[in-house]
């Protein structure tokens, strides 16, 4: 797994990341997106549950606000989402 520093800010270079409400949503939603259609729709099917979903940019820089061995909670301008810190990450989300 990957280590996020709480205060320090990264970015999803080659995706559009998902982020999600809660940790919970997380757990169950895509990590990321290869393309901006893709994103709004995975974010578009989660607005059916009252679950509101975002995506970030590739580049867009995010502030880690907590993390923990399998949870990552990020700000990115003014929404707060949370994301899976799994492997399929390691190599997508990286300091700026």
């Amino acid at each position: 797994m990957k280590r996020f520093e709480v205060g320090k800010l990264y970015s999803c270079s080659e995706h559009f990341l998902m982020l999600y409400p809660d940790k919970e949503t997380a757990s169950a939603g895509a990590a990321f997106a290869t393309s901006s259609t893709r994103a709004a729709a995975i974010a578009l099917y989660w607005s059916e549950f009252d679950k509101p979903v975002f995506y970030c940019n590739p580049e867009t820089p995010l502030l880690v606000l907590s993390a923990d061995k399998k949870y990552v909670e990020v700000l990115n301008g003014d929404k707060r989402g949370w994301f899976v810190n799994d492997g399929r990450l390691a190599h997508h989300v990286e300091p700026v």
